[in-house]
């Protein structure tokens, strides 16, 4: 069993490599091309601050940039959890394999195309 230094060392180690590797996915994605219909589910945290508070300009940008990854194919979604931060899958798992099974059952031929690609909803 590892100790919480162990732990954290290994959490710091795991950030540091994740850190160093951020930009590389954003220069392949660059010269990515439309998917045709492929069928992509993109799941956004809920960076979306009270009425009362402003949007930072980083959170517009971010916002877009995830905006954007739907005219990769005509058959696209995305979906902003509500009340999560970037770790989705902790947040909120239940979003993730409802959505996520729906999106493989479809693909299946198991249950109905989507009826609503080109959209972002917040669930």
């Amino acid at each position: 069993m590892l100790s919480e230094d162990q732990c954290g060392a290994a959490l710091l180690t795991a950030l540091e490599r994740e850190s160093e590797n951020f930009r590389q996915p954003g220069e392949e994605t660059i010269h990515t091309r439309p998917f045709g219909d492929l069928p992509i589910l993109t799941f956004s945290q809920d960076n979306h601050p009270s009425a009362s508070e402003p949007r930072s300009k980083e959170d517009e940008i971010w916002d877009q940039m995830q905006e954007e990854l739907k005219s990769l194919s005509t058959r696209s979604r995305r979906i902003i959890a509500k009340g999560s931060s970037h770790y989705i899958q902790i947040d909120r798992p239940d979003l993730l394999n409802s959505e996520g099974a729906e999106l493989i059952r479809q693909i299946r031929g198991e249950a109905l195309p989507s009826i609503d690609y080109g959209t972002t909803k917040t669930e």
